[in-house]
């Protein structure tokens, strides 16, 4: 535990720990207008839809017909399900003084879906009852084993410190549906269906494939800004592996430190090196950096940012300076697309109609995408409703989209690979903007080819920091 340690110290420690967990989440980024942009009203809330569309019918979710509903379960199948309730669990770390609110929306989200179910009957008539498991960074494994006296699974939830939640988890027996995974343990973990999963042999590239047709000659001179964590460096390499093996050059390849004071030394190198495109990994907070290369005086032409930072921040510190052409990768319908996806607009609403104020990010789209997997397989499951019933139920989709919300993936275990479908959302003081001519669309709103997935002759998944 920390508690023995100056506060100093303590958050040096967490926050690299912060840095991996937004890290896993892979995703892509470019500041001049096309004729092909969808215009936003600013970071994080869609605008409202100009034309209503029909209304969902009550425990339909896009595409996902009847995924709550009443029924006539009558029987108690074990802990936290009886005849007319199944209690369930979600993790975040909200509570947390190194970074207060991370993981905020795994609870709004999960608030607002149990509302949704339960307004349309549950469960197979079964209401459901949420338990919200704040793991604080330090406290997951006390919080597992709180959720294990009490949860018939956990779902749609994360932890950016996950690995010690794991194996009291799994010898409790608690099934778990999550929104998102950091730590090996925690990916690698039994009883457990992951709505979006990925391989560390593959390694997605899309948003590059799109820049080499935008700006051909910057993919001669490419920047890398790895890092000397252990848990995140494999990502930076893989990075560099995946845009070389596709014939691109990579100018400059940097590992950063957890905790960067000083971004000036870095962007200084990517200037001497005549570096065009970069992508940095594990950004928190892109101010710092930006700032710095705009005292430089580096002209990128373009920058690609990893989908935690889709998040109304980055809007922010874009009003407050000048940034390069940057663009943030993201492989679902993004929340300023919902007044032309039905889907998006039915999971802003029914996020909005129990948590008015609630933040819309990349956790919302994974957090509901759990939520959606694990209704309809419980749904499925009828009466005899237990955890190996649940993960079997999700375990079988071989082309889940979360009604719409993303791209077809396999679900089948030896059979999940990482998908090879993006968009583009530009950074733009007045807000994201969905780029459809950046993105080059040729399923709905996304890109979807092999050649935006690299299989990497070298995955260095066993590279220590």
């Amino acid at each position: 535990m920390l508690s023995g340690r100056p506060a100093g110290r303590r958050r040096a420690r967490l926050a690299p720990v912060l840095a991996a967990a937004s890290a896993l989440l892979v995703v892509v980024a470019g500041c001049t207008r096309s004729s092909d942009e969808t215009e936003t009203g600013g970071g994080g809330s869609a605008a409202p839809a100009t034309s209503a569309p029909a209304a969902a019918a009550a425990g339909d979710f896009g595409t996902e017909k009847g995924i709550c509903g009443p029924g006539t379960a009558s029987k108690a199948t074990g802990r936290g399900v009886t005849a007319s309730s199944i209690t369930l669990g979600t993790f975040g770390d909200p509570s947390s003084t190194i970074t207060p609110g991370l993981g905020q929306e795994f609870f709004d989200v999960g608030e607002a879906f149990v509302a949704w179910c339960n307004k349309a009957g549950g469960i197979n008539g079964r209401q459901l009852a949420l338990n919200k498991h704040d793991g604080k960074l330090t406290d997951v494994a006390a919080r597992m084993i709180d959720a294990c006296q009490t949860d018939f699974m956990i779902v749609g939830g994360g932890n950016a410190v996950d690995a010690p939640g794991v194996q009291p988890r799994e010898e409790c027996k608690l099934g778990s549906v999550p929104a998102y995974g950091v730590s090996p343990e925690a990916l690698n973990a039994k009883l457990q269906v992951r709505a979006q999963p990925n391989t560390a042999a593959r390694y997605p590239i899309g948003g590059f494939q799109s820049m080499a047709r935008l700006y051909p000659d910057a993919m001669k001179a490419l920047g890398v800004g790895g890092s000397t964590l252990g848990t995140l460096r494999p990502q930076g390499l893989r990075l560099q592996e995946a845009l070389t093996q596709t014939g691109y050059t990579v100018a400059d390849y940097q590992e950063l430190p957890p905790l960067v004071t000083n971004f000036r030394p870095f962007v200084e190198q990517l200037k001497n090196k005549g570096v065009q495109g970069y992508q940095p990994i594990g950004l928190q907070d892109p101010s710092p950096l930006v700032t710095a290369m705009n005292d430089v005086g580096l002209s990128l032409k373009f920058m690609i940012f990893e989908n935690q930072l889709y998040d109304p921040l980055t809007i922010q510190a874009a009003k407050a300076t000048r940034f390069p052409t940057t663009y943030v990768v993201i492989d679902h319908v993004p929340w300023e697309l919902a007044p032309q996806s039905p889907v998006t607009k039915e999971a802003v609403d029914l996020v909005h109609a129990t948590v008015p104020n609630a933040k819309l990010t990349d956790f919302t789209a994974l957090s509901l995408n759990a939520w959606v997997l694990w209704a309809k397989a419980a749904t499925a499951c009828g009466d005899d409703l237990t955890v190996d019933c649940v993960l079997g139920k999700a375990g079988a989709q071989t082309a889940w989209t979360a009604g719409g919300l993303y791209p077809e993936r396999d679900l089948v275990a030896g059979q999940q690979k990482t998908t090879n479908c993006y968009l583009l959302m530009k950074v733009t003081p007045d807000g994201f903007v969905y780029d459809k001519d950046a993105t080059g669309p040729n399923k709905g709103f996304f890109n979807c080819d092999d050649k935006n997935v690299v299989t990497l002759a070298n995955p260095f998944t066993d590279v220590s920091g």
